[in-house]
């Protein structure tokens, strides 16, 4: 069976990296990718349309843009991003606003950082992690503060993706509301294995 292909705009390599991880977390199934990034949030309006030209040619079958929210309004911002996507050639388009920045999701799961950065001391859970203000710089800080000798320097784009490969998916859909855009792209473009959804009614999710 081919895999699907789908479409990936982003801020940065990192962020796609990170969606990927968590894609196939979701779907528990194979597909393929074709990316942009805009190395920051500029470019992602003003090249979005170049770019889904780029990926329809590509044969994605649909595309996601992820843009951090920051301080912006999230529905204005939205709003925004739908109106460009509405133009492209791209029919099947989807916008996620990660609130503030991406690394909220991954603070939804400390131990999935414990583990990928190998700390030495125990992180607090932390509830609400989209109401952390600057979320990269939180996770960095936490990272560094409980290394050994607080010796290690975080840097996102080696280790976002160990920690999402880590990360219980569950615990960013129960914490981080805006990741539902993300998830519905992924289960209604690539779909969700059945062996998935059978392990997951065992466990009672």
């Amino acid at each position: 069976m081919t895999a699907v292909h789908v479409g990936v705009i982003a801020e940065d390599s990192s962020d796609v990296e990170v969606l990927k991880e968590l894609g196939r977390k979701v779907s528990g199934r194979n597909f393929s990718i074709s990316q942009h990034f805009g190395k920051g949030c500029g470019p992602l309006k003003s090249k979005t349309l170049g770019w889904c030209q780029a990926l329809s040619k590509k044969g994605c079958k649909a595309v996601v843009l992820v843009h951090d929210r920051d301080n912006k309004d999230a529905n204005k911002l939205r709003q925004e991003l739908e109106g460009i996507l509405a133009t492209s050639v791209m029919k099947r388009c989807y916008v996620t606003i990660p609130s503030e920045e991406l690394e909220a999701w991954l603070l939804s799961d400390t131990h999935a950082i414990e583990m990928a950065l190998n700390l030495e001391s125990k992180l607090k859970e932390i509830h609400h992690p989209e109401t952390v203000l600057s979320p990269k710089e939180h996770l960095g800080d936490l990272i560094t503060s409980h290394s050994k000798n607080k010796t290690k320097c975080y840097v996102n784009t080696e280790h976002n993706r160990l920690i999402a490969k880590e990360i219980d998916i569950s615990k960013i859909e129960k914490k981080c509301p805006s990741f539902a855009t993300f998830k519905t792209f992924i289960e209604t473009e690539i779909g969700i294995k059945t062996a998935k959804i059978i392990n997951n009614r065992k466990k009672g999710k």
